[in-house]
């Protein structure tokens, strides 16, 4: 043994403790520490990077290239309409505030990986590489606005504001003259003669009549407001009928009723309704009269044709009978016998008083003739009479007492 050489010792180092990272403990929670842990990538040129992109982009099939675009954009079309109909189920639902319990879920999530980092506090290598960071508080989440704003519609639904409350109005309807008959928006009553009052009105335009019998009728539009009262005031014009009088020849006056109205034809006279008697008369043509009924909103013509009166410059009374025939100054003439009763009675021939009283006889030149006898609390009596050269005209009335 002392013969041999001295050995050399070989010095083998010890076997390195096994890290403590190695022993993966299952369901191991991370920890926040605020900084990013991920081990650094190799740097790679964006260059070669792109290059590498492309070579794979060319080596797609085209088909399947168009396939995948279609298919893409299927899928952002179905997403849409998934995200359209959620937004107006949302809207139109307006459902209530979500409920306390969805809010504090993501509470144990929170919690869950604190209790879990308990082990790793144990253990000294975890402690001795970073110290440990406070575990993050998950906030609660903000309650979306769009459910409170459906929460708000759909309280604005179930208690909309008050309608304004329309007041009737009223109308007052008066009229001149006074008794006019009353329409209001077609309505009406045998009632509603004016001076009117009508309650209950809308608000608003109304159309309002007012008529009577002989005058115009006045139509208008009345605006009512709410709660207040219109008032309406019409001036009937009373209807008149017409008289259209016209001569042969013109120039000459119009009575009716025995009244000149002043007027010369051819004139219109305004008339009331009724019967009257209308005269034209001329100086030296014989009146002409009629009587006729009116209307009213209507006309009536007349158009008489005036006849010449005689003269009466040759009349002459005789009293016997056998000079009158025999005498020269009947050649030519005609001759007017006049017996009343009573007798005495005063006769004018063309407004030429006579000078001798009923009963008389007297001659005169053939023509047209207005013959008035009158006597004292006797009805007077108008003749219009026709004397014919040679002839004879005899007139025998009987006076009625007035």
């Amino acid at each position: 043994m002392t013969e041999l050489p001295p050995l050399k010792e070989v010095y083998i180092p010890p076997p390195p403790p096994p890290p403590v990272f190695e022993q993966k403990q299952p369901h191991a929670p991370t920890v926040f520490t605020g900084y990013d842990e991920e081990p650094e990538k190799p740097k790679v040129q964006p260059r070669e990077v792109a290059q590498k992109a492309m070579k794979e982009i060319k080596n797609v099939p085209p088909q399947l290239m168009i396939y995948s675009i279609a298919g893409a954009a299927v899928l952002i079309l179905i997403i849409a309409v998934v995200l359209v109909l959620h937004v107006n189920t949302l809207n139109s639902d307006g459902d209530t505030p979500r409920p306390a319990a969805a809010e504090s879920a993501p509470q144990p999530a929170a919690s869950e990986p604190a209790a879990q980092a308990q082990p790793v506090q144990s253990q000294p290598a975890a402690t001795t590489q970073a110290p440990e960071a406070p575990a993050p508080v998950a906030e609660p989440e903000p309650e979306p606005t769009h459910v409170a704003a459906a929460a708000r519609g759909k309280n604005s639904k179930k208690k909309p504001a008050p309608a304004p409350v329309a007041v009737p109005g009223q109308m007052a309807i008066d009229s001149t003259p006074q008794g006019a008959q009353v329409q209001v928006d077609g309505r009406t009553d045998p009632s509603w003669v004016t001076p009117f009052a009508l309650s209950g009105l809308s608000a608003g335009p109304h159309t309002v009549t007012v008529s009577k019998a002989g005058y115009s009728t006045d139509t208008r539009t009345v605006n009512v407001a709410s709660g207040n009262k219109a008032f309406v005031t019409s001036h009937l014009s009373q209807l008149m009928a017409t008289l259209a009088v016209f001569s042969s020849p013109a120039g000459a006056n119009v009575y009716i009723d025995g009244k000149d109205t002043g007027k010369l034809t051819p004139a219109q006279v305004s008339v009331d309704k009724g019967q009257h008697l209308v005269l034209v008369r001329k100086s030296g043509y014989i009146d002409e009269t009629t009587n006729a009924q009116f209307v009213l909103g209507q006309a009536v013509s007349f158009s008489p044709t005036l006849q010449l009166l005689g003269n009466v410059d040759g009349i002459k009374t005789v009293g016997k009978m056998n000079k009158l025939f025999g005498g020269k100054e009947a050649q030519g003439m005609g001759t007017v016998s006049i017996k009343t009763q009573p007798k005495g009675a005063q006769v004018a021939v063309n407004q030429h008083m006579l000078d001798k009283d009923t009963p008389v006889n007297f001659i005169l030149d053939p023509g047209n003739y207005i013959v008035d006898i009158t006597l004292s609390g006797y009805a007077p009596i108008h003749k219009v009479i026709t004397v014919d050269k040679g002839g004879k005209a005899v007139i025998d009335e009987v006076l009625q007492h007035e």
